[in-house]
């Protein structure tokens, strides 16, 4: 992951995915991305738009810092 912070509240970052990652959510898991960078964070919830949501959803995290 490369990150760019442009200002003190914007953070820019390119994220890849595993297949791991891919094939938890087109199985309708969600994917908590937590990104950290210098004195800001983001924090998003990415989930398959095509599956349906269930009760009991699987969450995986994913955290990336800044370099």
């Amino acid at each position: 992951m490369s990150q760019d912070i442009r200002s003190a509240g914007e953070l820019r970052a390119k994220v890849g995915l595993t297949k791991n990652e891919i094939v938890h959510l087109w199985n309708g898991g969600v994917l908590s991305l937590k990104v950290e960078g210098r004195g800001v964070e983001a924090d998003l919830e990415l989930r398959c738009s095509e599956v349906q949501p269930e009760r009991g959803t699987r969450i995986l995290v994913k955290r990336v810092s800044a370099e």
